[in-house]
């Protein structure tokens, strides 16, 4: 019965995923999902299971990433550094607040305490707040998830995307 808090990400040194873990230990209360593979998957479970971090679901990686976002409430991004986040523009699409480390790419996407709230990369404890500001407050849940279901379109869409795309190679020819 408790929220499930996701994130989507290869198991990899640039996503952080230990962060994750060091912030879903101090949120006993939620579920912190985690869809996605790689090389440090192992280390990861090893890390879980040492530390006792009991609300953690790792679950590899999945084709319908859309059944977990709509089943979760908030979701999280603790990148070291982004390009351009695909799975922060999925959780969007479907009006997901997103609380992520204040790091390039992430910066890119969302804009901080309107689609989105930034945490300073490494501080657990300014994660945990974030993710406590929206979690509780109902008000500013639905406001961040308006705002970021709204961006996603206005900036992101496909056809949008798609449209810049072709502009650039155009250029370039």
């Amino acid at each position: 019965q408790k929220k499930n808090i996701i994130s989507i990400c290869r198991f990899v040194d640039q996503k952080n995923i230990f962060e994750i873990f060091k912030i879903a230990r101090n949120l006993p209360i939620y579920n912190f999902i985690i869809l996605g593979d790689g090389y440090l998957y192992s280390k990861a479970l090893d890390f879980l299971n040492k530390k006792n971090i009991n609300n953690v679901y790792l679950l590899g990686n999945k084709k319908d990433v859309f059944k977990y976002l709509y089943l979760s409430e908030l979701f999280l991004s603790t990148s070291l550094y982004e390009g351009h986040p695909l799975s922060i523009l999925e959780a969007m699409s479907i009006g997901l607040p997103i609380v992520a480390s204040k790091v390039v790419g992430n910066i890119d996407t969302i804009t901080d305490n309107n689609s989105g709230i930034f945490y300073k990369l490494g501080d657990i404890k300014d994660a945990k707040i974030c993710i406590e500001r929206i979690m509780q407050d109902e008000k500013l849940r639905k406001k961040i998830s308006f705002n970021s279901l709204n961006r996603q379109r206005e900036l992101f869409s496909t056809e949008k995307m798609k449209r810049s795309y072709i502009s650039l190679y155009k250029k370039y020819l």
